[in-house]
């Protein structure tokens, strides 16, 4: 079995040498999509205290649609969630240690011919649109470092901070990743403006990425039009790889986090992913209202 230092570098090289690599598409919005309720606080983490075998299928699924790299669905199992749910940072370990091998089942049942990394999901740790909720220094330094470290131990092969709206809390995750001394990369959440939610521009993201050595920076949980205009701005920003993954079909919503409105199609999605690859991105995967369709025929579309 090929270990992880070993395992890394075959990511790195593949980057260095232009591959694209197909990562999964949502989790969260697939739960509810396959009829299970996702509602606030924990979101996509309530399904691994019930049903966690639904969250295995759903990476099968995405490892049968060609993905490469499988997001651990763990974008809400911090003990600050936990908590607000009247659980224990215990519970939240164990859950996030659940996640994890719930993705590592769901690779050895496929036995896929494409090998497949395991990204450890770390998300903001209040509401990813709400910049001024974002916690102190002090806690996100705390706080961000227990979540990598469960997710350290839960065995995945990089962190995956995501949807990021503020440099203070990117810069708590990339400090954690460095002293835990685990491979990271960054995707953020952007306005139309093409800045961080909390105004904070691309630039200085990229300027503090960049000291850190992350795998591959992007954008995320946004339309596909901005998605193509984020990348467009990042390849002229940086040498660091690019990845891309978009918003599919739907909307926020407040009770359940996501509502399906069949206004976006696939079709639609495989247009912009044209244009992304064109302008430099090497990732390619799906946000919230995307399905294991849209990774199969993105995977299609690329043969």
């Amino acid at each position: 079995m090929i270990n992880k230092y070993k395992k890394i570098n075959t990511l790195k090289k593949r980057l260095q040498n232009r591959e694209i690599i197909l990562m999964n598409g949502a989790t969260g919005t697939e739960i509810l999509n396959r009829g299970f309720k996702t509602t606030l606080p924990l979101w996509s983490a309530e399904i691994l205290l019930t049903n966690p075998e639904v969250v295995q299928q759903i990476h099968s699924d995405y490892i049968h649609a060609g993905a490469e790299i499988i997001i651990t669905n763990t974008f809400r199992t911090t003990q600050r969630t936990f908590a607000k749910k009247g659980l224990s940072s215990n519970k939240a370990k164990e859950t996030t240690l659940l996640a994890c091998q719930l993705v590592k089942n769901a690779i050895k049942s496929t036995k896929p011919k494409q090998m497949v990394y395991v990204a450890g999901n770390v998300a903001p740790l209040e509401d990813c649109y709400s910049p001024a909720l974002t916690p102190s220094k002090k806690e996100l330094d705390r706080e961000i470092y227990t979540y990598m470290e469960n997710l350290k131990q839960g065995g995945v092969d990089f962190i995956l901070i995501e949807t990021q709206i503020t440099l203070k809390e990117i810069h708590s995750a990339f400090e954690a990743a460095k002293r835990l001394q685990i491979p990271v990369a960054l995707t953020v959440c952007i306005n139309d403006k093409l800045q961080l939610l909390s105004s904070e521009s691309l630039e200085d993201t990229v300027k503090l990425s960049e000291k850190y050595n992350p795998l591959f920076i992007g954008a995320n949980c946004i339309s596909t039009t901005l998605e193509t205009r984020a990348v467009r701005k990042l390849n002229k920003l940086t040498k660091i790889p690019l990845s891309a993954h978009a918003q599919g079909d739907g909307k926020p919503e407040d009770d359940q986090g996501w509502e399906f409105t069949k206004e976006n199609s696939i079709e639609m999605y495989l247009n912009e992913v044209k244009q992304w690859i064109k302008d430099g991105a090497q990732i390619i995967g799906g946000c919230c209202g995307t399905t294991p369709k849209y990774i199969k025929s993105i995977k299609a579309m690329l043969k």
